[in-house]
């Protein structure tokens, strides 16, 4: 009896108590980011020890009355590879980590766009052996509540997986690893034809004014939804009817109604909650995003100016990292898309923003498909403003960013940045550029380049006030800096809403 009294508690602790356990995030194969404080939480039995030990951190610390527990490592530098123990009632050993660089790569198709559907995929695909590249991609998801946990798993970058990994962050990742020599954590979280109110937080949404249109739009489509459920079933039936009718008369029956579609991924902060939520609590370096063609339409191209800073500024206050950078694509070129010149000019007023970058990629996108295969251009542009802005290295990031004009008898000169050896990268007179005057009507401008200044006239145009470079669908560009970067579309004649 005695015995079997001292045993009881040992039973008791062995069918009772709960393994310690680790997020998918940190697992085998994980990077950690350097030289900063990473975050490690997991779950345990509530009031259990957990003791966590990698290099030569030694943590000891206790779960809550949840069975929640974290805690932060020291900042360590770029290593390969180690392994972390966290030890409770159970004992777990995250083997083979990195610490390095770790970036998220985030947004619709384009982003999502892989590897085996870019230019040279085949020879891309088969030289991919980067031991010191992991990736790790989120499955998709949406939820009305922000979560906490997401499911995937980190894999060591190989050809045998990255044929389905995203290009963009890839190409970029890739760069970063060959130019700064450090391991590289790459985690995509993506969603093909998705727009941005999805991925912003509701929290974010509801708190500006400016973005009530956003919250009001989805509830007018969900308002609609039973009216238009109900017409349809009532088309339905009269369909079957017909359909019966038609096949006695030995007619091909009509096709059936087209039932009503409310995408439940397209509602304000589904995704936010889903995909990013639960990768707030990771340690990172910063963000890279592509995304656009989905809020590229009348009424919501123009505030894309102020939902998409939003957008960011909500991250960043989920992941209590402070400014971190954040790099984004601006739209390349697509024909009958009228809108697109105002998303991009939305897009690059998003600059404004501290901590930002934006790669151009007007010039190498195919005018008749959104989703074009060069997409090595477009990674290693992001590679540039992240060594630039991030890793403070001395290099051009940009192509000419307009500036200011003035105004000079019948002539307009506009002035830009990053304009050092501005010239035309085919050789040709520079072309996309058009004057108006008051009147407003555009027309072609001869465009002669002086210095970091272009020079603009038109014959047609004695008073010119307005400058307009690439401000069209799919114009087609050619200035570019001493560093071939593509200059930056913009007009000077900017309409509140247009």
């Amino acid at each position: 009896m005695k015995k079997l009294s001292l045993l009881l508690p040992l039973i008791f602790i062995y069918f009772f108590s709960k393994a310690v356990e680790l997020p998918a995030l940190i697992s085998d194969n994980m990077v950690m980011q350097q030289n900063t404080p990473v975050h490690i939480w997991g779950k345990a039995a509530a009031g259990e020890k957990i003791n966590i030990s990698i290099l030569k951190q030694n943590i000891a610390l206790i779960a809550d009355q949840k069975g929640n527990w974290q805690t932060w490592l020291m900042p360590m530098k770029s290593a390969i590879p180690v392994s972390m123990t966290v030890k409770g009632l159970n004992t777990l050993v995250v083997k083979n980590i990195l610490i390095g660089e770790v970036w998220i790569a985030t947004g619709q198709s384009n982003m999502e766009w892989n590897v085996a559907r870019t230019l040279n995929a085949e020879v891309e695909i088969k030289n991919a052996n980067y031991s010191n590249i992991r990736i790790f991609e989120v499955k998709k998801g949406i939820s009305d509540t922000a979560r906490t946990e997401l499911e995937g798993k980190w894999e060591i970058c190989s050809p045998k997986n990255i044929a389905e990994f995203s290009a963009v962050a890839y190409y970029f990742g890739r760069g970063l690893h060959q130019t700064l020599n450090i391991p590289i954590g790459l985690i995509e979280a993506d969603w093909s034809a998705t727009s941005c109110e999805p991925w912003t937080p509701m929290a974010t949404l509801q708190a500006d004014p400016r973005l009530k249109y956003a919250l009001d739009d989805w509830q007018k489509v969900a308002d609609r939804f039973p009216e238009r459920q109900k017409t349809y079933e009532a088309d339905l039936e009269k369909w079957k009817i017909l359909t019966t009718q038609q096949k006695v008369q030995g007619k091909t029956p009509d096709n059936p109604p087209s039932a009503p579609n409310i995408l439940p991924k397209s509602k304000p902060g589904v995704l936010f909650n889903a995909m990013i939520a639960p990768l707030s609590a990771y340690t990172i370096r910063g963000a890279i995003w592509y995304q656009g063609e989905g809020n590229a339409y009348e009424r919501v191209s123009y505030p894309y100016r102020y939902l998409f800073p939003a957008m960011i500024q909500g991250w960043r206050d989920a992941w209590k990292q402070g400014d971190f950078p954040f790099l984004y694509v601006q739209l390349s070129t697509l024909f009958k898309h009228p809108y697109w010149p105002v998303l991009r000019e939305s897009q690059t007023e998003t600059l404004k923003l501290k901590n930002t970058g934006m790669a151009v990629s007007i010039d190498v996108g195919d005018s008749t498909d959104a989703h074009y295969h060069n997409k090595q251009a477009v990674g290693k542009r992001l590679e540039l403003l992240a060594r630039n802005l991030v890793y403070k290295q001395n290099i051009e990031f940009s192509g000419p960013l307009f500036k200011q004009i003035t105004i000079e008898d019948d002539k307009i000169r506009v002035w830009f940045d990053h304009a050092k050896g501005m010239k035309s990268a085919d050789g040709k007179v520079l072309s996309a550029f058009v004057i108006a005057g008051d009147d407003g009507k555009v027309y072609p401008a001869d465009a002669k380049i002086e210095g970091e200044t272009i020079l603009l006239s038109s014959p047609m145009v004695k008073k010119p006030v307005i400058a307009r470079y690439a401000f069209k669908d799919a114009p087609v560009v050619n200035l570019v800096n001493a560093a071939n970067l593509p200059a930056v579309p913009f007009r000077t004649d900017i309409k509140n809403g247009i």
